[in-house]
């Protein structure tokens, strides 16, 4: 995949933006055929086993580098810089594939489910497939990370085991983000955001990339061999494991 030589800087407008709505994107991390190219050596990820857990879908940067360059590309982390400051550690990744007929993702704000403290945390979303309305593309509420929502028990329709409290948002006010591959955006850990079930027969798979800054502290690692890379700046702090990126 082609990198970025030279930093990306976001404009004034974008991070107020971002302080407004909670999200900002997509923008480009690569073309289409280049994501085309990488795709399947991720495939090939998802059918193996990691060797330090037992989700294929989470942490994979751990193990494969391919994962990790996606992960970490300067794209994403120089923006995150912008708006999070210039020391960043790369705490989790996650693919989320939708196959036809996946379950809905509820409408969540992400801090809820984290052992962190504080629970600061940029995220990126990257559409390794096509991401779209017919096959459950994300979907975020510009402002909503301006309040904390209470979770509640889900409802059986859906992947998470808690969802946000109906009652504290209203979906209309929801924005579409559909994506082509190589596409990404950024958010805020308390931006309300959901997909809904896949009723076509496009698959979709996007990678999350959670990043967090030295202060933050992980109460629970996900596994005993999880740590953290540095992945901008320095680690300041050393509250966490850190551990160096895959070497393949």
């Amino acid at each position: 995949m082609a990198g970025t030589s030279a930093p990306v800087a976001l404009s004034t407008a974008e991070m107020e933006r971002f302080r407004r709505d909670g999200y900002l994107g997509p923008y480009a991390l690569c073309a289409p055929d280049e994501m085309a190219a990488l795709r399947p050596a991720i495939e090939r990820v998802l059918a193996t086993g990691p060797a330090h857990g037992d989700r294929r879908v989470h942490n994979r940067h751990l193990d494969s580098r391919a994962v990790y360059d996606l992960a970490t590309h300067p794209a994403i982390v120089e923006r995150m810089a912008c708006l999070y400051g210039p020391d960043l550690l790369l705490w989790r990744t996650n693919f989320f594939v939708k196959n036809r007929g996946s379950k809905a993702i509820p409408w969540h704000q992400d801090f809820n489910y984290w052992p962190l403290e504080p629970p600061v945390i940029i995220s990126a979303w990257i559409a390794v497939d096509p991401s779209t309305r017919q096959n459950g593309n994300l979907q975020v509420i510009p402002g909503s990370h301006r309040s904390i929502v209470p979770h509640v028990e889900a409802t059986p329709d859906v992947q998470f085991d808690e969802m946000a409290d109906a009652g504290y948002y209203d979906p209309r006010d929801l924005t579409d983000l559909e994506m082509q591959p190589g596409e990404f955006i950024l958010f805020n850990e308390r931006t309300l955001h959901h997909s809904e079930a896949n009723h076509s027969g496009l698959r979709r798979i996007g990678l999350a990339v959670r990043a967090i800054i030295p202060i933050v502290k992980v109460l629970k690692y996900d596994t005993d061999s999880h740590a953290l890379q540095v992945i901008h700046g320095t680690d300041t702090m050393g509250f966490n494991r850190l551990a160096p990126p895959p070497a393949s």
